[in-house]
């Protein structure tokens, strides 16, 4: 064997330390012997780089000083994995590039560039791992394996959830698997409890209690059998599991002649009438006679029986006390309605006065105001040789006509030694849109009717009476609800399929029928039906599209179709009404109080929005009195 020595020089010391480095290589291999003596780390690097051909980044903050023995020769892979320890015993760390260099870093902060690997990884370097987990929870597995990993190691977990990600070094990496391997266990167990005197209502109430808030035991109680299911830790169950058989064991000769037996959801008035149509089933000869009563007051029902007839009667009323879900239907109505409307009419009369030989010629269309027949009688004044009296009820008529009027009104009159002229011209043109999007919704019990109304009540003229010489006169009305109105009765069944028999109203007032009328015109709109829909499903329930265009002419005979000049002798009205009315429904199925909460605070929420939106504010005026709902 030939032995090379080699004596390196690095710079001087303030200690005046010497480095010295051996290798020796056999002719066999690439074996080399390691001997160093405060070696500067960067000098050993580079030493380590031409001994395994590797290439090395050196951060600048790499520092310190290298003692190695070895008392025989290592081949390059075994000088590598020994270059990697003594960088971990200095604080520092080799991180392999994408390009096959090594980074050689600080420990800390070097996790986030540690490579995925599938396996357990390269020693002496950090690896990034990924753990499924069966059963465990991934925080409470992270508080077992956190004392085992390095201290620069990263190690991350979802509460609630089944994954774990470390990054560490190959040993400390298989002794978190062996942890988890030893506490990821399915220790789970199922048992059903068959209650012969106690109800399963009330063992799982007492379960339930005995848990507390820190609750490990998934306790269901199943009335119609009288069972009780229990799911958790086999050890937390044989903890329970005597408990309630120590209850169950009293007995049915125990039991008193009356039992008290207090509900929780169904409605006792009801529930009685139930047990009495059963009570002729429990009748023995030489017993009392059994009987049932409801104290509304507590909503307990008083059972006074046998105590077989008590034990069947009590798991009845169990089975019958159990939480009914509610039904949420809400409902979009949207209505979006144009009118137009476009009138041009043109009157005139010419007429003799005075006993003139001019003949009386006139157009009057009725649905126009003004009236220009009661206008030129009131002009005409004495000269149509009327009496005071019919000059009086002329003006008035006059006057009445005039009250009317819309839109723009020209006219003239001339009246000459022998006769007069009139002429009026009327124009009306109206335009009305309307958006009304209304958003009903009510919360009910399954299979339970529920109504939702907001509107008015107005009152209808039913008829009216002068009486003789208009002595004691009358009127007889009645009020008509006006708005939005929901019907509703939901039914659920299997599959959260939810039957919907609803009837959905809306109506308005349209105005009144005349301008001198006091009786209105309403709008309606009314959607009766029967509808399937899924739990949280927006369906249509019905729409409507109209586009309603009228035009009526009036004109006199010959004249009116005359080109140009035959406008003077006609009236035209020109009408339009477009509507576009659309119903949505969407039912959402409320089981419990958790189903019921988001549904309300986002209610809430909404509420708070609006207020403080409409009142420029910060906070809502709903915060005092409804806190932190």
């Amino acid at each position: 064997m030939k032995v090379f020595a080699f004596s390196i020089i690095r710079g001087v010391l303030a200690a005046c330390l010497t480095i010295s480095m051996a290798m020796a290589q056999t002719s066999e291999d690439s074996a080399q012997v390691i001997t160093m003596q405060d070696a500067d780390i960067r000098a050993f690097i580079g030493d380590v780089s031409i001994a395994t051909n590797k290439t090395f980044i050196v951060d600048p903050r790499v520092q310190g000083k290298v003692t190695i023995s070895s008392q025989s020769a290592l081949s390059p892979d075994e000088i590598f994995s020994v270059f990697k320890d003594v960088l971990r015993v200095h604080g520092y760390t080799a991180v392999p590039t994408a390009s096959g260099e090594y980074r050689i870093s600080l420990i800390q902060g070097a996790a986030q560039d540690a490579p995925f690997t599938r396996g357990g990884g390269i020693s002496g370097e950090f690896s990034t791992i990924i753990m499924k987990l069966n059963y465990v929870d991934a925080a409470e597995a992270a508080k077992l394996i956190k004392p085992v990993l390095h201290n620069q190691g990263q190690l991350t977990a979802n509460p609630g959830g089944r994954i774990l990600v470390l990054t560490d070094y190959p040993e400390n990496l298989r002794k978190a698997r062996a942890i988890i391997a030893a506490m990821d266990t399915d220790e789970e167990v199922i048992e059903t409890i068959q209650l012969a005197n106690l109800s399963a209502i009330d063992a799982e109430r007492a379960v339930r209690e005995l848990q507390g808030q820190r609750a490990k035991i998934n306790v269901v109680a199943i009335p119609g059998s009288n069972t009780l299911i229990l799911q958790g830790d086999a050890r937390d169950i044989a903890k329970i599991s005597p408990i309630i058989a120590a209850l169950d064991a009293g007995g049915i000769s125990k039991r008193g002649p009356v039992s008290i037996i207090p509900l929780r959801y169904a409605s006792g008035a009801e529930l009685v009438e139930i047990l009495k149509s059963l009570l002729p089933a429990y009748v023995r000869e030489g017993q009392p006679t059994p009987s049932v009563a409801h104290e509304s007051g507590s909503n307990v029902i008083i059972i006074s029986a046998s105590a077989e007839a008590q034990s069947a009667l009590e798991s009845v009323i169990h089975s019958l006390d159990v939480r009914r879900p509610q039904v949420l239907v809400e409902a979009i109505i949207v209505e979006i309605s144009n009118t137009a409307a476009l009138e041009l009419g043109v009157q005139f009369a010419v007429a003799g006065t005075d006993g003139g030989s001019i003949p009386f010629i006139s157009t009057n269309f009725s649905r126009s105001a003004p009236n220009l027949l009661a206008l030129t009688g009131a002009l005409a004044g004495g000269g149509l040789g009327l009496s005071q009296s019919s000059q009086d009820s002329l003006e008035q008529a006059a006057i009445n006509s005039l009250l009317g009027l819309d839109g723009g009104t020209a006219g003239f009159s001339s009246r000459g030694s022998d006769g007069l002229f009139s002429a009026i011209l009327n124009a009306v043109e109206t335009d009305k849109d309307s958006n009304v999007l209304s958003t009903p919704f009510v919360t009910t019990l399954d299979n339970v009717a529920a109504t939702f109304l907001v509107g008015q009540e107005i009152p209808i003229t039913t008829g009216e009476s002068l009486g003789s010489d208009n002595v004691n006169p009358f009127r007889t009305f009645e009020r008509k609800e006006v708005g939005i109105k929901l019907d509703v009765l939901p039914q659920i069944s299997e599959g959260d399929v939810i039957r919907l028999s609803i009837q959905q109203e809306v109506s308005s007032i349209a105005g009144a029928i005349t301008a001198i009328s006091n009786d209105f015109v309403t709008n309606k709109r009314q959607i009766k039906t029967t509808v399937l829909a899924n739990d949280g499903e927006v369906i249509v329930l019905g729409g409507l599209i109209q586009d309603d265009e009228q035009i009526d002419i009036s004109k006199v005979p010959l004249l009116g179709d005359v080109p140009i000049v035959g406008t003077l002798f006609k009236s035209k009205d020109k009408s339009r009404v477009r509507t576009n009315l659309m119903v949505f429904l969407r039912p959402t199925i409320i089981r419990n109080a958790e189903d019921a909460r988001p549904l309300t605070a986002n209610r809430i929420q909404q509420m708070r929005d609006e207020d403080m939106q409409q009142s420029g504010r910060e906070a809502s005026k709903l915060d005092g009195v409804l806190g932190n709902q």
